[in-house]
């Protein structure tokens, strides 16, 4: 039974790791993902939008002290319970919405104090790994369950009193086998080998501190020692961007190839059929039919007799195969008058320079001096430059001008800003529609910066 524990420990523990630091490597993305679930269609808790982000820092932070406390021993029966209560808690979010119908309507009370009937809406992936790993609700909520199935042996065998803070021996056969089992994660899962040096950091810091401090309170300055640690990893990501982008505008990629549909590359797409209303006229129930069903029976007798009429076209489609989409669906830039750009401005050969803000008036305007000094080095030398941003002709006209912006700006999708750079203002630079970098408000560079940047491509 120790060995089944000890497997368990290094398990959990480090699936506990991986997942807090990937999400505390984009922090933003997990908050955008938290306000998925504060929608007044799925939980209708709009309130908890102005402490998002902080919930955000502190899941993944608990997350990460939690997996390390697992595989050195540290305050075992605590730890314990925190990790079953935050599994019992993920394990109901994921099984809530795996059941949620995006078809169905629920009520709500608006602010008006007024009961309000809206469209349900569905989160499609969980975030549990962030965009690293997309994981469907169903998928985590089995994730879920089989780490829940895990945890059953430690609790037990914690609470009998056989779990204690590690031996020497014991740190080294549980250190060892978690960084096997981190190294694994992170070659075949996240192609990112950062998640190993960051457990082994850990780790020495936990067991240093341990080794260190000859004092009955010293498991908790062990906790203090992570938590500093992982304070650190989390200010840099914040006040800076990822350390790795999994998304499709990252560093390297082709924004134009991303947006190929699947019959532009040669590929099977999505088959797609629409549900029809449909009334059993011998039972009285009402139900559905796939549209691709109905054109193989609506002529047969047994199926006019059964069914009758639909009465219902016009319900949302549902994919019935699977099959390539794009990994980019809705990036449009457009003009103030409505022209679309899109297409013009990724066919364009050379350099180009976006600076993005999903909220204007929101943005850190510090570094609008930056933009502008960079702005006009780089339109001498023949590069493009724009700003892209969701705000309205009168709000972007206002900042331009009181800016002394050099630049104009373009329309676009909030949700679809966020998800090109994790900072606003960010700003991004494309050769031929390929992402070259990306900085944060923070990182603006000297126009010999990247000169020099342009001179290694």
């Amino acid at each position: 039974m120790k060995v089944v524990v000890m497997i368990c420990r290094i398990l959990v523990g480090s699936l506990f790791i991986v997942s807090g630091l990937i999400k505390a490597n984009d922090a933003w993305g997990f908050f955008y993902k938290l306000q998925e679930y504060f929608e007044p269609g799925a939980f209708n808790m709009p309130a908890m939008d102005s402490i998002g982000l902080e919930l955000a820092i502190f899941t993944c932070v608990a997350e990460i002290l939690l997996g390390i406390a697992l595989l050195t021993g540290a305050k075992m029966k605590l730890t314990v319970v925190f990790s079953l209560f935050m599994m019992v808690f993920f394990t109901w979010l994921t099984g809530y919405t795996s059941l949620c119908d995006p078809h169905g309507t629920k009520e709500i009370t608006n602010a008006a104090g007024e009961i309000e009937v809206i469209a349900n809406q569905c989160v499609l992936e969980c975030g549990c790994f962030g965009n690293a790993i997309p994981l469907e609700p169903k998928e985590s909520f089995m994730k879920d369950i089989i780490i829940m199935i895990f945890l059953l042996p430690i609790s037990i065998w914690t609470f009998m009193g056989k779990v204690k803070l590690n031996e020497a021996k014991e740190d080294l056969i549980i250190f060892v086998g978690s960084l096997a089992v981190t190294a694994w994660f992170s070659m075949y899962m996240l192609d990112w080998l950062f998640p190993v040096l960051f457990t082994a950091i850990s780790l020495l810091v936990a067991t240093g501190i341990k080794k260190r401090f000859d004092h009955k309170h010293k498991e908790w300055f062990m906790a203090v020692g992570i938590v500093i640690v992982c304070g650190l990893f989390q200010y840099m990501t914040l006040n800076h961007l990822p350390m790795k982008d999994y998304r499709a505008y990252a560093v390297g990629e082709n924004i134009r190839d991303n947006m190929k549909s699947a019959e532009e590359i040669g590929l099977q797409g999505p088959v797609l059929a629409t549900p029809y209303d449909i009334t059993n006229q011998i039972t009285g129930k009402d139900s559905t039919i796939l549209s691709s069903d109905w054109l193989k029976v609506y002529n047969s007798d047994w199926f006019k007799t059964t069914y009758g009429e639909v009465t219902n076209y016009d319900n949302p489609s549902v994919v019935i195969e699977e099959g390539y989409e794009p990994s980019i669906l809705d990036f449009q830039i457009v003009t103030y008058e409505g022209d679309d750009l899109t297409e013009e401005m990724l066919a364009f050969e050379g350099y180009s320079f976006w600076h993005v803000s999903n909220t204007l008036e929101k943005s850190h305007n510090c570094a609008q001096a930056d933009l502008n000094e960079l702005a006009e080095k780089a339109q001498k030398a023949g590069h493009q430059f724009y700003g892209i941003t969701n705000a309205l002709y009168e709000d972007a006209e206002e900042y331009r001008h009181k800016h002394q912006c050099l630049y104009p700006f373009y329309n676009c999708d909030q949700t679809e800003l966020k998800i090109v750079v994790r900072s606003n203002p960010g700003l991004v630079m494309l050769k031929d529609a390929t992402v070259i970098k990306k900085w944060s408000w923070k990182d603006i560079p000297e126009w010999n910066d990247v000169k020099e940047l342009m001179q290694s491509q």
